[in-house]
């Protein structure tokens, strides 16, 4: 196959190993339109990012996953979009603490002897992978409760409610604890509480709970000096002292380990917080916004998350509501994602059926927004023409819970409601009826005997 016309994709590669480490992957990926750069530290690897597109970066941990362990979570939290695939030994990731690691910051590792093909694939696929993710970090970031221009998008009475209690949360620096099903955009109540204090201007600085690296939560959150562990070869910034003046995020708060919800709590307590390794005590000023799926009483009850950080951080309580129970909004969110999806995909805009938008409104939407967001997007994809339907929405049905209704019963419903409402503007007339909803008046009688109403 001729690579004529084809551009090349940047890949910088981290290695310790020297050139002839960086020369084995050149040849096998340059075949494959990759132009990979060495690179000899992270700072190096830093500088290779803001000076072009790059969307994959390998990194070298043959004798080098300790020091990796220092300095990459500060580096994956600066690049959430990049992308990273690891070359280790197979005895390295049998390690438990390792394995924890690579699967905490790595979307595929390739073993060594390195092996042509497998390396390409995952190459290729973190390249596709890294696409994806900018589209979503958009997402997440701009419009996952549908933040345009630092609004709320949504009208219903639930999220005029979140509107008045984030400004009135803005003007104060207590602790914040937001509650809500996943899906629902905690985060960017957050970011909209931040936006709107005096601390606007200063960070806001975003730790997945969940997602820390198990042996490494401390270090993380509180920093570390140098020689305070193996691979410790410098002193680095927490993301507790990252957020100082500003607001540190912590969402899924429910999934920190005991030991270091004893060390949140002092920080809580007394504003200060201590290194890894370190003798002395930091002053950091940092208002704590938290957030959880979970019911944290049900936690502290069961032993998981203890009674007096939950006090601490149940200062001024937020609830997110599920999708579900913001009348109206659906439709709006929808059409937002939907003109949004489009220009993206760089199609021409689209609209929603009126069956389908009925059918939305009657769905109960158990992924809250993400799922919306998936389905309009399958649907831009699916639509063969200017409208998008719902078979061209649907997915496979949601069965993990028996109050939760399939899209062909939402449809059923939508049905039944979209007749009601015809007849009743048609004053009963179902000449008129049919007319408004662009049926015949044999379809119309049938669709009345099937949902059980009546003309009269």
């Amino acid at each position: 196959m001729s690579n004529e016309g084809r551009t090349s994709r940047l890949l910088p590669m981290l290695s310790l190993r020297g050139p002839d480490a960086t020369e084995e992957i050149r040849r096998i990926a340059g075949s494959f339109l990759w132009d990979v750069v060495s690179v000899e530290s992270p700072e190096h690897l830093q500088r290779v990012l803001r000076k072009g597109e790059v969307r994959v970066a390998l990194i070298d941990l043959r004798g080098a996953m300790q020091t990796a362990m220092s300095w990459l979570p500060g580096f994956a939290r600066e690049h959430p979009c990049l992308q990273l695939v690891a070359l280790v030994e197979r005895a390295q990731a049998e390690n438990a603490d390792n394995a924890a690691f690579l699967h905490a910051y790595f979307f595929d590792i390739c073993f060594t002897p390195v092996e042509p093909m497998r390396l390409t694939f995952s190459l290729g696929h973190a390249w596709t992978m890294a696409g994806v993710a900018n589209m979503q970090f958009d997402d997440e970031a701009c419009h996952l409760t549908g933040l345009d221009g630092g609004e709320l998008v949504g009208r219903s009475p639930a999220m005029e409610e979140v509107r008045r209690t984030i400004l009135r949360y803005a003007g104060t620096p207590l602790p914040v604890l937001i509650n809500g099903p996943t899906g629902t955009g905690k985060e960017l109540a957050a970011r909209s509480i931040h936006r709107a204090s005096e601390r606007a201007e200063q960070p806001f600085v975003a730790v997945n709970c969940g997602a820390l690296t198990p042996n490494l939560v401390q270090s993380e959150l509180f920093g570390h000096e140098k020689g305070a562990f193996t691979g410790a070869a410098k002193r680095r910034i927490g993301w507790v002292e990252s957020a100082h003046r500003g607001t540190l995020f912590l969402d899924e708060i429910g999934d920190l380990p005991l030991d270091t919800q004893t060390s949140l709590l002092r920080f809580l307590q007394q504003g200060e917080i201590q290194r890894v390794g370190g003798e002395s005590t930091i002053r950091v000023d940092a208002r704590i916004i938290a957030a959880t799926h979970v019911d944290l009483a049900q936690a502290v009850l069961a032993g998981d998350f203890r009674e007096d950080l939950y006090f601490r951080l149940d200062v001024l309580p937020l609830a997110m509501p599920a999708l579900a129970e913001r009348d109206g909004d659906v439709l709006e969110l929808a059409q937002h994602f939907l003109n949004r999806f489009c220009d993206e995909l760089g199609v021409k805009r689209k609209h929603f059926s009126p069956h389908t938008e009925m059918t939305m409104l009657s769905y109960s939407w158990p992924g809250n927004i993400r799922e919306l967001m998936n389905r309009v997007r399958r649907g831009i994809v699916m639509a063969e023409g200017p409208t998008v339907t719902l078979p061209d929405l649907e997915a496979q049905a949601n069965t993990g819970d028996a109050e939760v209704i399939t899209l062909a019963e939402a449809r059923e419903r939508a049905d039944r409601d979209a007749i009601s409402l015809a007849i009743a503007r048609a004053g009963h007339n179902v000449t008129e009826a049919a007319r408004l909803l662009d049926v015949s008046r044999c379809t119309l009688h049938r669709l009345i005997r099937k949902h059980g109403l009546s003309i009269d």
